[in-house]
Formats: C-alpha cells, structure tokens, sequence
C-alpha cells in the first residue's frame, strides 16, 4: 500500500517537471505579423540615376504684344506666362517690350499695359506668323512696314482703358481679346526631354543698361533654377499676382542701332552676331544667326540653343 502511494507521488512530480520544461521551451516559428500592418518600403538607391522629366506643352498659333515699359506702365501684366520677351530701346533711353503668346492658357489673363508699334517689333514678329497686337504707330513705322505679311491686331474692340492709371500708360487686353484678334488655331501637343547644356562658366549675375534710367538686373535663383528680373534695384513684379518675373534663360543679342530723329533709333536685325546667354547659372558666349526670316542662337560647337521650355528674355543691346 505504501509502495502503491509513492509511485503515485512520482508520477505527480514527473509531471509537473515536463510541464515546467514544456512551458519555458523557445519555438522557432516565426512571430505572427498582421497583413493589414503596411511595411516600409526599401529606399531606392542614391547612386541610380534619375531619367530627365518629359516636358509636355499645349502650344497654338504665336500672337505678340508691344508692351510699354515706361517707368508710369509698370507693374506690367502678364508677362511671366509669355514664351519669349524682348527688350529693345525705344526711345529716349527708355526701353519697350514685346511678348510673344503661343501657349494654351486661361483666357482671362491680363495683358500690358499695350503701346505703340515699331518697325523692329513688325519685324521681329514676322518670325512668329506676324499677328502682332498694338496700340497706334508713327507715320515714320507705317512708311517702314509698308508691304510687310503683318496681321495687325489694333482695333478698340480687343482693348479696354483702366481708370486706376494715367492715359498712355493704361490700356490692356486679356489673351482670349488677343487670340481672336489672331484668328483661328489648332492645338499641338509637344512632348521633348529638355536638352543637355554643355559646361559653361559661371554667370549668376548680369545687369543691363539701355540707359541711365534703364538698367535690368538679374540674379539667379538657385531654389527655383530661373533669374530673378529687377528694373535696378526694384523686383520687376506682376500687376496681377504680385509675383516677381522670373527667366528661365536670358540671352543678351548685340544688334547694330542707329540713332535717327527725336531720339528715335533704327534697329538692323538682319545677318548675324554674337551674344550671351545665361541660363541655370551659367554663362556661354553664343551666336546668333537670321536665316529664312528666323533667328537662332547656336552654341560655340554649333549645338542649337533650346528655347521651349520656360521663358526667355531677350535682351537686345547696341
């Protein structure tokens, strides 16, 4: 009897040992984790390079605008949204503008203020169709542009006076007055990777003077890779949005002036030249070459500067 009680006690105490072993036993499964628990994903590699973005554009029939740029006209409206800008002297050492539109934008946008045409605008806006949007011209212009393919923009209709600003300085339109004055245009879709540049120097600065009351600066804003435009040491800013204009690239084009009467001045656009363009912070000294009734601007290897994508300012000096 007393033997059958020990064995019992046994049997109890084995037991209780595997179940103290069993309990403290490590397992080699893999923990559970919840499929609902997103897991971060690996970063890419910082050695694999980055493809160029595509650029993709709505381009339509180009329209330019004579703007004035007396010191009265500014702030300008509408600028920023231009493909191109020119910069000629007008007179008086007092510079004027012309823009060229050719983008699918909101046609309610406000162009100007809109000035009087002369015959190097005429002739500059020949290279994008000639529809060019003014506001009057000088006998001495309508002699000098007789019998060019122009398709004048100039009627009342595609203007309005502002009354917040002084006559001449307050006329303006909006791109849907300037494109119906244009006439009619189907809309391309134009898809290109942006063009490498070649190594140039260093040109983050760059002023300017088509007088000593006109003097443009521009400085380069690294952050958002275009120069900032100045009218001295005034930000050249948008009436509309406030906004401080900014160039993509701006090239700088030697033309041969001739001063004439009343301070006025001849413009020859015509043959070839030298200029400088800036652009991403760099400096190349370039050509320029009319042939066919358009300009080019080429790089020393004869590479063709890329003029799609963004604005450019075009400064054209004696």
């Amino acid at each position: 009897m007393m033997h059958k009680k020990w064995l019992q006690i046994l049997a109890v105490l084995f037991l209780c040992i595997l179940l103290l072993y069993g309990c403290g036993k490590k397992t080699d499964e893999p923990p559970v984790i919840n499929p609902a628990e997103e897991q971060p994903e690996p970063d890419p590699d910082p050695e694999e390079p980055l493809e160029d973005p595509e650029i993709t554009l709505e381009k339509v029939t180009p329209a330019c605008v004579v703007i004035d740029n007396h010191a009265a006209a500014r702030p300008h409206s509408g600028l920023q949204e231009a493909t191109i800008v020119y910069e000629f002297l007008a007179e008086g050492g007092i510079s004027r503008l012309m823009a060229v539109f050719d983008r699918v934008l909101d046609e309610g946008l406000v162009i100007g203020p809109v000035r009087s045409l002369r015959p190097y605008f005429a002739e500059t806006a020949l290279e994008y169709g000639g529809a060019v949007m003014y506001s009057g011209m000088s006998f001495r212009t309508e002699q000098l542009i007789a019998g060019m393919p122009l398709k004048k923009i100039s009627a009342d209709k595609y203007f309005w006076r502002d009354k917040n600003r002084k006559a001449p300085h307050n006329l303006y339109t909006d791109l849907g007055k300037l494109y119906d004055g244009r006439g009619p245009s189907d809309v391309e879709i134009v898809k290109f990777l942006p063009a490498e540049l070649p190594p140039g120097e260093e040109g983050r600065e760059l002023e300017v003077v088509y007088s000593k009351d006109t003097v443009i600066r521009y400085t380069y804003d690294e952050e958002c890779k275009s120069y900032l435009r100045f009218h001295g040491s005034t930000p050249h800013t948008d009436r509309e949005t406030g906004e401080q204009y900014r160039a993509t690239r701006v090239i700088v084009r030697k033309n041969r002036h001739t001063d004439v009467e009343n301070g006025l001045v001849n413009i020859d656009l015509d043959g070839s030249g030298t200029a400088v363009l800036y652009e991403l912070g760099q400096k190349y000294d370039i050509t320029w070459e009319k042939t066919g009734g358009k300009t080019s601007y080429r790089f020393a290897d004869g590479t063709e500067v890329d003029l799609r994508a963004g604005t450019t300012w075009i400064q054209v000096v004696r």
